[in-house]
């Protein structure tokens, strides 16, 4: 008995259909890494860290994303190579942040949830030790794509680029996982993002581990923490007390206490 054409495409597409659905939804952990734009001082490189290091979790599907940070494991006071920060250092380290007039230093994203469906994006950010709950429309990216092409835990990725708001982006994203997905807003590409690198490696988001495979409902929700506010009233913030800090640090001739 011989099989027809249109019979063996149904079959074909029976059998791509579950492997399909299945590689637009599972969980993406990432390693991230954001270099602090102040200045450590002569002497101090060995013991004060010049960048914060973290784990994001990405759990997603066709229809969205949540991106949150990974609970802390261990101290979070470690220097260099895993070394304890006394509280004497640890304290320099901290009013050197608190001294510094560079938004990535004061900024920290803490969760993003995103809807396909609903064009919708929420995001938890902590600015200045106060936590923020911004909501709007994700942003567009305008990338351009190029033939590089690389693997990524055993998963082929293509390289891309794009510039925000004065920021160098490229990312690598995979075909493979049909999702038009990323760590925190990024997506709009024809696969997942693995890799992202902003402003030539000052902050880095490394793919470590995918998990495919069906994601509860429950954990792909808006986050409810922090003052919601526009995203006009959060720069409005943001400008303000940068433009405070560096107004204190002219005062101090550009010294710290």
């Amino acid at each position: 008995m011989t099989m027809s054409t249109t019979t063996t495409a149904r079959l074909a597409l029976a059998l791509l259909l579950p492997a399909t659905l299945s590689a637009q939804q599972g969980t993406i952990t990432y390693t991230f890494s954001h270099q602090y734009d102040f200045e450590v001082p002569e002497g101090w490189e060995e013991m004060v860290p010049d960048s914060e290091t973290g784990t994001m979790i990405l759990h997603f599907g066709p229809s969205g994303s949540l991106m949150t940070r990974a609970p802390e494991k261990g101290d979070e006071s470690a220097g260099p190579g895993g070394r304890m920060l006394s509280d004497r250092w640890l304290g320099r380290m901290m009013r050197m942040k608190s001294q510094s007039a560079s938004r990535r230093d004061q900024e920290i994203v803490r969760d993003t949830w995103v809807s396909h469906e609903q064009a919708a994006l929420v995001e938890t950010r902590e600015f200045m030790g106060r936590t923020f709950r911004i909501a709007g429309s994700p942003p567009q990216y305008a990338w351009r794509l190029t033939t590089e092409q690389a693997e990524h835990l055993g998963r082929m990725v293509i390289k891309a680029t794009a510039e925000q708001d004065g920021t160098s982006i490229e990312a690598w994203f995979t075909p493979e996982i049909p999702v038009s997905g990323g760590p925190a807003s990024y997506g709009g590409l024809p696969g997942m993002i693995l890799v992202l690198s902003l402003d030539g490696g000052r902050t880095q988001y490394f793919a470590s581990e995918i998990v495919l495979g069906e994601v509860d409902a429950g954990l792909i929700r808006a986050p409810e923490d922090g003052d919601e506010v526009s995203r006009e009233e959060y720069e409005g913030i943001v400008e303000e007390k940068l433009d405070e800090i560096e107004r204190l640090n002219r005062r101090r001739g550009g010294g710290r206490e």
